[in-house]
């Protein structure tokens, strides 16, 4: 190593010394917001995956499309609770005979929030979602429709149903975050079905 990369060397870990507490000193002086006491709106667009709809060895999936209205509120810079509302906007098609449609489904869940960022932070949260909605098969009365005929009729079974949930928010603007989620909506005690939910949308804090 020459004299002179040392000399660089000695520089560049002087400035590196001399640039962390001034660094420090500005990270104090720019403390991230607190979201404590602040509630909030969000308006997802949502995929559904129905997986297992019968017990089946092509194990039957389907998917449909879903909006949802959240309303909620951030009790503490940790903790939050919200109430959810959605409707099925299609229908998913499972085979050729048999047609699902979710009318609406309502969840009640409490999270935990935890800022890694000053732009995003990351969520998981747990509670309980009642789902009303309908399965239509037509020519029942073919072998290969057998495995459906238990769910014909209201579906799921179980209208109350253990959520959770996991996602990440991004501030695009002064209280204004992007929202990207995925968990279990239900899971039907009745049967083998399962619906998985995928959401992105906005949410506004005030």
């Amino acid at each position: 190593m020459t004299k002179y990369a040392v000399r660089l060397s000695l520089l560049l870990v002087c400035l590196t010394l001399g640039a962390s507490p001034l660094q420090a000193q500005e990270n104090k002086e720019k403390p991230t917001k607190s979201r404590a006491g602040l509630d909030y709106i969000s308006i997802l667009g949502s995929a559904l995956q129905l997986r297992k709809v019968a017990d089946t060895d092509d194990d039957s999936e389907g998917w449909l499309s879903a909006g949802t209205l959240v309303l909620g509120t951030n009790i503490s810079d940790l903790f939050h609770v919200e109430l959810r509302a959605g409707t099925g906007i299609t229908s998913s098609e499972v085979t050729s005979d048999l047609t699902i449609d979710i009318d609406y489904f309502a969840s009640w869940y409490m999270g935990m929030h935890y800022n890694v960022a000053s732009f995003s932070n990351v969520y998981a949260q747990l509670g309980f979602s009642h789902i009303k909605g309908s399965a239509d098969l037509e020519s029942e009365g073919l072998n290969a429709n057998r495995p459906y005929r238990d769910i014909e009729g209201d579906f799921p079974g179980s209208s109350f149903a253990f959520s959770y949930l996991a996602g990440i928010d991004l501030n695009l603007a002064e209280n204004t975050y992007l929202v990207l989620e995925a968990g279990r909506l239900f899971e039907d005690t009745d049967s083998s079905a399962m619906g998985y939910q995928f959401n992105g949308g906005l949410r506004y804090e005030f």
